[in-house]
């Protein structure tokens, strides 16, 4: 199973709880997603999270956000047929933003749902 297929339940608990270094570590992997830029949108340190044993939980809090963002990827990866074209998506100006880059908007959880929310637009033919 993908680090970016989630269920409700392993959310819930991993948002309650937090997820296991590994996992995190996972999530980065099939996201495309450099360490240093999964830890500034959870807004945590790249040294805090090399210092923990795999087996280890991060916070809830960022472990939290690390999971929205794995569905935001599983989702926006759906949508755009490829991580590349995603990716490229996420880092491009977009219209629907205010200019902004979707990107930038990875370090909150209303940011992450407003991107979601394209993702949902564009997935129905609001948006491009």
């Amino acid at each position: 199973m993908s680090a970016l297929e989630i269920s409700e339940k392993d959310f819930l608990i991993g948002a309650r709880n937090g997820i296991q270094k590994s996992r995190l570590l996972s999530i980065a992997r099939e996201s495309g997603l450099t360490l240093k830029e999964l830890s500034s949108y959870l807004r945590i340190s790249t040294r805090s999270i090399q210092e923990k044993e795999p087996s280890q939980l991060i916070a809830p809090g960022p472990s939290e956000r690390a999971l929205y963002i794995a569905k935001l990827f599983r989702k926006g990866i759906d949508i755009f047929g490829s991580r590349d074209k995603f990716y490229n998506w996420l880092n491009s100006e977009s219209v629907a933003m205010g200019g902004e880059k979707p990107v930038s908007y990875l370090d909150t959880f209303s940011g992450i749902q407003l991107v979601m929310d394209e993702l949902n637009a564009i997935e129905y033919g609001f948006s491009a």
